[in-house]
């Protein structure tokens, strides 16, 4: 139904110019509505569309009115988003004021952001109170009104005099020639002169507007984008106008006299796709389709006018049967033109839709879709009126004179009715087409004049994107949503906010079919937390809608934690039917408190690299400089080196035997460590190129049959060493060249994933048939180097230089990134926390990035120590992130906690 209700809208809004949108709010950093550590220094907003620095602002005020910002608003990244730093924010409620100048049509668009700062609690209903930009700029659109006519009916008249007109003068005999000439060269010049004074009119009026809008003079607006395409719009316009002066002056329209007005009108359109939504996607397809729009809507509205105030006019003083047969010569031809037009439109028009707003849901329920069911309904008026002359003017005047349709343009063949022979009846004038047509065609054209002006509303008006962005920014909040089924019946469930403390829980059953379930006599509501042993407490529900079955119940989660609801529908005629889920109950970032405790290593001259937790309390931790391994019991917080005869340690894992596994990359070996023996053993990676016998091992992981997986970066090779056979029983060669293998992760399913720093792609190893699978995204990762799955199974990698970490979902195969707020950091290795946040080492900063992948939320905590070099992180039992401060010659441990419990 949704795309036959799609298509339909398409064919019937083909016809008419495509409308454009402004820079609303996309998104920003801090999000609305949510909380931001202690400390920040900057906020980030990000755009639609490109804006104009010099007439784009951001302030920062405090819950006193205060502005807080160092006033310096500039560009973040690229021309559509902005930045403004502030001192460090400290605990309380921001409003951060958006005031935007677009660079595509010159709309200024303002907006408001409120957000929390620390344990501040933001109030949803302080949106309400921030002033938000119009979603429809009238003044705008009535100074844009006269202009849209006016170029409608120049670029019209010009097409229709020399596609219809012209091929009509021939027609006329000498004495009529003179007599028409003269008449439809004042009807021309009258009604193009007309239209080009309102394009010139609606040029200043333009100016005017923006000029009050900015509060600046008409020079400064002229210094922007909008100023440059309303300078060509003028200078057109002069051509224009003397082109009207100089076909005044002839005596005699001819076809190639009307070729100078269709190509500067041709021309002065353009500037219109210059202001629209078309150019604002930066993209040249929505262009080129936006520019066909106008120049067929043109041909459309613009001819009817031609048709209604130069044509009729001109023939009046012919005879009635000369008027007669020009009139339905002319019909069939402007006929043929617009169904050519709207022929080409029903391809183009989708294909622009579709760049523009696929969603019809969306349209439908904004101001732009109701001026789109607007601009429909005067459409279809138009359309019926063209139904009308085909059927009950053409066609009856025809064979009024005794004509056949079809033959020839007019009816007749070549050769005029013979109004003398006998039998013959003169029509009466009322009979007659010039004359039935007359008021239609008026009507038609004043339709065409309103239909315009709807469309410059839409011109002026927001996309729906626009007017939903703002809805949702005063409805940001977190929450639970899923439908659920069981054998008989849909549960639509949701869970708000899902945070510690009280919670509400809506549920709405139904069939399967969506239909209302009758005999539903009460729902029971159980919530347990296995994990802490906490059984199924029963709470109380209430029914809130007669019209559907749908309860609502209050439950308090007293701490984070994964709980468990298990919903029961009770029925009296049939089997009850239930279903259970999880949802994770998290505090934000916002919400966790942070504790960083360092441990200095006992020599100084390590350089100490890779931690891993063995399960039992013990952290192990490599060293680059030296060949020794680092133990760290979290008992007795003590240190313990073990040597051996190489060069270093770099990564580390643990077999299914407890021992430790290392690269000792310079030496071109693995090697490992025996607790329980205390024994070291190196083995060497064989020769794997004539050239040279030296490979660089860089990662090491053990599968699922304690096989030793190594990727070597410099051959583009991953080696497979058995234990029980102490040989390397694979050497699998990747199929891109130059990959530089850097990572390795085991899978459930025991598959072996490798991460391509060099090539920028991820893949994945077959464990049974050794088969090799690789992914990139359209771009290729920014040197992906470390690799981490969550407990949903989603494949999260750090890209050292993008610099960001990037999620890979296994089952859709797609990538989604997340960049962090410093550009110099260097992402590098990652851990979860006990509630799922992912931390990450940045290398070069003194700050470990934290990102909560439910909440789209991501901060960083400061590192006591400066130049800590902080590569790899590693997380114990209790969710507690350990991290490895290279040249701080230190171990450190962030405890987590939830301010709310």
């Amino acid at each position: 139904m949704k795309k036959l209700l799609f298509f339909t809208f398409l064919i019937l809004v083909i016809g008419i110019p495509s409308a454009y949108a402004h820079p609303f709010l996309l998104d920003s950093e801090p999000s609305q509505a949510t909380n931001a550590p202690i400390g920040t220094t900057q906020i980030i907003t990000k755009y639609s569309e490109s804006v104009e620095i010099d007439f784009s602002e951001l302030k920062v005020f405090d819950s006193d009115g205060n502005q807080v910002d160092n006033r310096d608003t500039t560009y973040y990244d690229g021309e559509s988003s902005l930045v403004i730093t502030t001192p460090p924010l400290e605990d309380g409620v921001y409003t951060v004021t958006s005031k935007v100048l677009s660079k595509v049509d010159g709309h200024l668009v303002r907006a408001a952001i409120v957000f929390g700062v620390g344990e501040a609690k933001v109030d949803i209903s302080l949106l309400e109170s921030q002033e938000q930009s119009e979603t429809t700029f009238l003044p705008e659109a009535a100074a844009r009104f006269p202009g849209i006519v006016g170029q409608t009916v120049v670029l019209g008249s010009a097409i229709a005099a020399i596609a219809i007109w012209s091929t009509q003068q021939k027609y006329f005999g000498k004495d009529n020639l003179a007599l028409i000439n003269k008449t439809y060269r004042s009807k021309f010049s009258k009604i193009t002169g007309i239209a080009l004074v309102s394009v010139l009119v609606s040029n200043f009026a333009m100016l005017a507007v923006q000029t009050v809008r900015l509060e600046t003079s008409p020079l400064d607006v002229l210094g922007t984008a909008f100023g440059v395409t309303w300078l060509m719009r003028m200078i057109i316009t002069i051509i224009l106008l003397g082109i009207w002066f100089w076909m005044e002056r002839k005596s005699h329209l001819t076809g190639k006299k009307h070729v100078p007005m269709l190509i500067a009108s041709l021309a002065l359109i353009f500037t219109t796709t210059l202001l629209g939504h078309g150019t604002a996607t930066e993209l040249v397809a929505p262009m080129i389709l936006d520019y066909v729009h106008s120049l067929l809507s043109s041909v459309w509205i613009g001819g009817v006018i031609f048709l209604a105030f130069v044509i009729l006019p001109t023939l009046a003083k012919l005879d009635w049967i000369d008027k007669e047969k020009t009139v339905l010569a002319i019909l069939p031809r402007y006929s043929g033109m617009v169904t050519i037009a709207l022929g080409i439109l029903i391809i183009t028009g989708p294909t622009l839709l579709w760049f523009l707003e696929s969603d019809v849901t969306s349209i439908t329920n904004s101001t732009y879709g109701f001026l789109i069911f607007a601009k429909i309904a005067l459409a279809l008026v138009m359309i019926g009126l063209g139904v009308y002359f085909q059927f009950k003017v053409q066609r009856p005047a025809v064979k009024n004179l005794g004509g056949t349709i079809g033959a020839g343009v007019s009816g007749f063949g070549e050769k005029p009715p013979d109004v003398s022979k006998e039998g013959f009846e003169q029509p009466t004038i009322e009979a007659l087409a010039s004359k039935k047509i007359a008021k239609p065609l008026k009507a038609s054209a004043v339709t065409g004049i309103i239909l315009l002006g709807v469309v410059s509303l839409l011109v002026n008006s927001s996309l729906p994107a626009g007017e939903i962005q703002t809805a949702d920014a005063q409805t940001t909040t977190f929450g639970f949503s899923s439908t659920l089924f069981s054998e008989q019946a849909k549960f639509d469930v949701s869970v708000f906010p899902v945070s510690v403390g009280s919670n509400t829980i809506n549920v709405i059953v139904s069939t399967i079919d969506g239909e209302p379930m009758s005999d539903i006599s009460t729902l029971k509501i159980k919530v347990s937390n296995p994990q802490r042993g906490i059984s199924p407490i029963e709470i109380s529900t209430t029914q809130t809608s007669d019209m559907v079955t749908e309860f609502e119940a209050e439950a308090t989660f007293g701490f984070a934690g994964i709980w468990q609801i298990e919903v029961e529908a009770q029925r009296t005629q049939s089997a009850n039917e239930s279903v259970i889920f999880d949802v994770l109950v998290k505090p934000t970032l916002s919400e966790i408190r942070t504790e960083i405790i360092e441990y200095d290593f006992p020599e100084g001259e390590s350089a100490p690299l890779y931690p891993r937790y063995d399960g039992d309390n013990t952290i192990w931790i490599s060293d680059a400089a030296k060949p020794k391994l680092w133990k760290f019991t979290l008992d007795d917080k003590q240190f313990t080196t073990y040597e051996f005869f190489g060069l270093s340690t770099i990564f580390l894992d643990i077999d299914h035997n407890g021992k430790i596994w290392f690269t000792d990359t310079p030496n071109s070996k693995i090697g490992y460590f025996d607790p329980n023996t205390e024994k070291f053993e190196l083995i060497a990676i064989p020769s794997l190129t004539a050239k040279s016998p030296y490979s660089i091992p860089i990662a090491l992981k053990v599968d699922l049959d304690n096989n030793i997986w190594v990727a070597v970066v410099d051959r583009n090779m991953l080696l497979v060493y058995d234990q029980e056979s102490k040989e390397f029983e694979q050497y699998l060669r990747l199929p891109t060249e130059e990959s530089g293998p850097s990572a390795l992760l085991l899978d459930d399913n025991g598959n072996m994933w490798f991460a391509e720093s060099l090539a920028g792609k991820i893949g994945v190893v077959d464990s049974k048939t050794f088969e090799i699978t690789e992914y990139v995204p359209d771009t290729p990762l920014d040197e992906p180097f470390a690799l981490l799955f969550d407990k949903s199974g989603s494949l999260w990698l750090s890209e050292h230089i993008g610099p960001g970490i990037a999620k890979f979902d296994p089952v859709l195969e797609t990538f989604e990134h997340v960049e962090v707020p410093n550009p110099e950091s260097l992402p590098f290795g990652m851990a979860i926390d006990k509630y799922d946040n992912i931390w990450f080492g940045q290398h070069v900063t003194d700050e470990l990035g934290v990102y909560d992948p439910y909440n789209d939320q991501l901060i960083e905590v400061s590192i006591p120590t400066p130049e800590s070099f902080t590569q790899f992180v590693t997380s114990d039992d209790d969710g507690n992130i350990w991290f490895v401060e290279q040249r701080g010659q230190k171990l450190g441990v962030v405890s987590i906690n939830s301010i709310s419990g």
